[in-house]
């Protein structure tokens, strides 16, 4: 099988950067892969024009896109011009803009200008593929994508960089809280700050430990009016090579969103043995058994999330066979499992 992956911009940490850099590689071992575009040098100007020869002659039995609706990319007219030669085409799309607008104060007017480009793509696309059943819905309901057009997918991890790490760096806190992400409403970084604000006086020695580059730093006056800008450290962003350290060095790892398509680092966390303690939000639902592999608190509660940080500190038991668990449940998510997956939807979709 020939595949011509569709490769966005580097995004650095994340979800979608994840699975532009892992999921080509998983597909390469079961298949013959090719990269559009590639990196510009004298050298891949022949592999591009190569790439070009075998699109026209029909070469490639699907193109994957991994496709992010609030992006100004080619993949519309790339998917346009697939459809005239009878291409198959495959849309992984990852969040949708109307909802990230209404999240996110940093999209204005642009993701509203290339909606129409969004909803053509995914139009267009034989098979899209979303990641949880919740994304599927929001799809269905925001942009009118047929139910049985969508095919639910997760993203992946690397086990073997998350599970088998045995380096740590030294975090200050007891107990340590892990957040890797970036300040932000939609990460519900205010609802964090809040938990950590109310836990100050059972927990003294507490501090929040954040990972990511970015963010509205608008949000720092409200660690120095809960007396909280000692207990938060802020980390930038960091290699992804290092981020197992910082996995493996806490005690409890906290997604407070208000709302994920699938947060890789869950499947991070998950994959290294740490509890991780998530908003109870569709997709994080589909992926947590709430006090078997993972804690869930009621979605925009401070004081829920700060009474799960204590409960889940004081239970030594219940820390340690939620990190067991998590472990296994990790290995669902493997990207050859995952690749294996697309492969099949591949084949579904003939010549």
């Amino acid at each position: 099988m020939n595949i011509l992956y569709y490769m966005e911009p580097k995004t650095g940490q994340g979800g979608v950067g994840n699975v532009a850099h892992y999921l080509p590689k998983a597909l390469a071992k079961k298949a013959n892969v090719a990269y559009f575009p590639q990196r510009r040098s004298i050298k891949n100007a022949y592999n591009l024009l190569n790439i070009y020869r075998k699109f026209v002659l029909r070469e490639f039995d699907v193109i994957q896109f991994n496709y992010v609706p609030t992006w100004i990319n080619g993949s519309y007219m790339l998917i346009k011009f697939a459809k005239k030669l009878g291409t198959r085409t495959v849309l992984n799309i990852h969040g949708i803009i109307q909802l990230e607008r209404k999240l996110a104060r940093r999209h204005g007017a642009i993701p509203l200008m290339i909606l129409p480009l969004a909803l053509s793509s995914c139009s267009l696309a034989d098979k899209v593929v979303v990641n949880t059943e919740y994304m599927r819905q929001q799809a269905a309901t925001w942009y009118g994508i047929a139910r049985d057009k969508m095919v639910v997918i997760p993203n992946g991890v690397d086990l073997r960089e998350f599970s088998e790490r045995s380096h740590t760096i030294a975090l200050d806190g007891d107990p340590a809280i892990l957040n890797v992400g970036w300040p932000s409403r939609l990460k519900g970084f205010d609802i964090l700050a809040q938990a950590i604000a109310q836990l100050r006086s059972s927990l003294p020695n507490i501090k929040l430990h954040m990972v990511g580059g970015g963010g509205d730093m608008s949000y720092l006056p409200l660690l120095k009016e809960k007396g909280i800008e000692k207990y938060v450290v802020f980390h930038g962003m960091v290699e992804h090579s290092k981020l197992p350290r910082y996995y493996r060095s806490a005690d409890i790892c906290v997604i407070a969103s208000r709302r994920e398509g699938f947060p890789i680092t869950l499947l991070e966390a998950m994959a290294s043995g740490l509890p991780v303690i998530a908003s109870n939000i569709g997709s994080l639902q589909e992926i947590i058994s709430n006090g078997k592999d993972g804690v869930l608190f009621k979605s925009e509660d401070a004081d829920d999330l700060s009474k799960a940080i204590l409960a889940l500190y004081r239970d030594e038991d219940l820390k340690e066979k939620i990190s067991v668990n998590a472990l296994k449940t990790a290995t669902k998510y493997s990207w050859e499992n995952i690749a294996e997956k697309y492969i099949s939807l591949y084949k579904s979709l003939g010549k």
